[in-house]
C-alpha cells in the first residue's frame, strides 16, 4: 500500500513590500514640499488674503476720521485704525491656519491660552523699566528734563487706560504681522538650515521690513530707523527664548505707553494727545533723541542690551519649537504572496 503525501500548499501569508514611490511631477515639486504648500507660496497667499480683505473693507476704512500726519496722535482715531489693522492680520492668519497650514492658531506665536500670562507681564515690566532707566540716565547727563504734570485727577486714569489699550493693539498688530505668521512659516521653510539658522534669517528679513515701515514717520531720524531694526531683532530674541510673542507684546505695549503717555516723549516721531508729562530735550539729537524721542538717542542701545541680557537670564534656553526637515514621503505599500514571488 502506498502512502500519498498531500501536496504542499503555497503559503498565502501576505507580505508587505515597500514599492518604489512614484517620482512627483515638476509642477508638484514647485508648489508642494515635505510639509504641504511651500513657504514662499504661503507668504504670497497670506499677502493676497490681506490685500483682498483690505480692498473689501475699503468703504468702511474711508468712514474712519483721518489723522493729521504732522499733528499729535488722537486716541479715538488711533484706536480705530489699529483695531482695523489688527483684525485684518488676525483674520488672514486664521484663514491660513485653518485652510492652508491646517495648524492650530497658537502655532503662529500668539496662543490664546497664554494671553496676559507671566510672559506678558515680564515683558511689560522690562519695557517700562528699561525706558525709565534710560530717561533717568539722559536726565543725569543733562539731555532730558521730565517736566511737569499736564493731567490731574480722573484724566490721568482715563488717558492712561485709553493709551494702554491703544498700545496693546499696536503690540498685537506689529508683532502679529512681522513676527507671527510670516516668521513661523519662513522659519519652517528654511528648516533645512542647521541649528535653527532659518529662524534668524527670517528674523533679519522681517526686522528689516519692520524698520522700513517706520521710514515715513514724521520726526524719525536715521539712527532711530537703525534702532527699530535692532528692536525687531530683540523681540525675535524674546520669541526664541520664550516660545511665543506674549513677552514681546507686553514689552512693545509698555515701552510705547511709557513714551507716549507716562513720560510724554515722542514715540518714533509721534506725540500723543493726552500726555501725563511735558518733558524737554537738550543737546545734540544723537544724544538727546531730538524729534524721534528716546529711540533716537545713543542711550537706547543700553535699553536694547538690557532686553537681550534680561531675557537670556530669565529663560536660559530656547523654548521656540523648531521642526526637523524630512524630504521623504510615505512609501506605497503592496501585498504579495510567497507563491507569487517564487
Amino acid at each position: 500500500m502506498s502512502t500519498q503525501i498531500p501536496p504542499i500548499e503555497p503559503n498565502e501569508t501576505p507580505v508587505v513590500v515597500p514599492a518604489t514611490p512614484k517620482e512627483p511631477s515638476m509642477l508638484y515639486k514647485i508648489f508642494v514640499g515635505p510639509y504641504g504648500v511651500r513657504a514662499g507660496w504661503k507668504i504670497l497667499i497670506f499677502i493676497a488674503v490681506m490685500f483682498v480683505m483690505l480692498r473689501l473693507s475699503r468703504p468702511l476704512f474711508r468712514m474712519l476720521p483721518k489723522m493729521d500726519p504732522k499733528g499729535p496722535m488722537t486716541p479715538g482715531i488711533s484706536i480705530a485704525s489699529e483695531f482695523f489693522q489688527m483684525t485684518i492680520i488676525f483674520l488672514a492668519t486664521g484663514i491660513m491656519a485653518k485652510l492652508v497650514d491646517r495648524k492650530p492658531w497658537g502655532y503662529f506665536h500668539i496662543p490664546l491660552n497664554k494671553a496676559f500670562g507671566a510672559n506678558f507681564w515680564k515683558g511689560a515690566g522690562l519695557g517700562l523699566g528699561a525706558l525709565t532707566l534710560q530717561l533717568a540716565a539722559m536726565h543725569l547727563c543733562g539731555w532730558f528734563d521730565f517736566g511737569v504734570l499736564q493731567l490731574h485727577g480722573f484724566e490721568i486714569l482715563k488717558y492712561g487706560a485709553i493709551w494702554a489699550f491703544m498700545f496693546l493693539l499696536v503690540g498685537l498688530t506689529e508683532e502679529g504681522l512681522l513676527r507671527g505668521y510670516l516668521q513661523r512659516v519662513t522659519t519652517d521653510g528654511l528648516s533645512f538650515l542647521p541649528d535653527g539658522w532659518g529662524f534668524w534669517v527670517a528674523a533679519v528679513i522681517f526686522s528689516t521690513l519692520f524698520a522700513a515701515g517706520h521710514l515715513g514717520n514724521p520726526g524719525e531720524n536715521k539712527f532711530g530707523i537703525v534702532m527699530v531694526f535692532i528692536d525687531g531683532m530683540a523681540m525675535c530674541v524674546t520669541l526664541w527664548y520664550t516660545g511665543d510673542l506674549w513677552f514681546a507684546i507686553g514689552n512693545h505695549m509698555a515701552w510705547d505707553w511709557g513714551q507716549s503717555f507716562l513720560f510724554g516723549t515722542p514715540d518714533s516721531g509721534y506725540l500723543a494727545l493726552g500726555r501725563l508729562m511735558a518733558p524737554s530735550f537738550h543737546g545734540p539729537a544723537l544724544l538727546a533723541g531730538g524729534t524721534d524721542g528716546p529711540e533716537g538717542s545713543l542711550l537706547v542701545l543700553g535699553s536694547e542690551a538690557l532686553f537681550f541680557i534680561v531675557t537670556i537670564l530669565l529663560y536660559r534656553r530656547r523654548h521656540y519649537p523648531l521642526i526637523e526637515r524630512k524630504e521623504t514621503r510615505p512609501a506605497e505599500v503592496v501585498t504579495m504572496t510567497i507563491a507569487e514571488t517564487a
